[in-house]
């Protein structure tokens, strides 16, 4: 990854910052630079660091850009799919379950909306 695309990277970490605030926490740290990295992203809440792999992290930044909007699990699974890291509807219910087991207390911020996908609520 050139600089340029880390720096526009981190920028957009920083933007996303906000849209956490709900879940107590920051993002620490970007464990790896490759987008298609099994576990790219660590956000501490309270003194928990929580590792959330590209996939987890790139739901989560979806779902918390528009929160209370419902995505259709088609939409999300198109929206994370990366090259190297293909994400179906079948494996998107995986990825929200495992998102929602590390995110513990805070699960409850990805809602499943009956009929439609999911939802972030703040």
């Amino acid at each position: 990854m050139s600089g340029a695309e880390f720096e526009s990277r981190e920028i957009s970490v920083r933007d996303q910052e906000a849209q956490f605030h709900e879940l107590e926490g920051e993002i620490v740290e970007q464990q790896d630079q490759s987008p298609d990295s099994p576990w790219s992203y660590v956000i501490k809440r309270g003194k928990k660091p929580i590792s959330l792999t590209g996939v987890e992290w790139r739901i989560l930044k979806l779902l918390a850009s528009r929160p209370y909007h419902a995505f259709t699990p088609q939409h999300i699974a198109q929206a994370v799919t990366t090259e190297n890291q293909p994400v179906t509807e079948d494996s998107l219910r995986d990825h929200i379950s495992s998102l929602r087991d590390k995110l513990g207390f805070f699960a409850d911020y990805v809602q499943t909306v009956p009929y439609i996908g999911y939802r972030f609520r703040e």
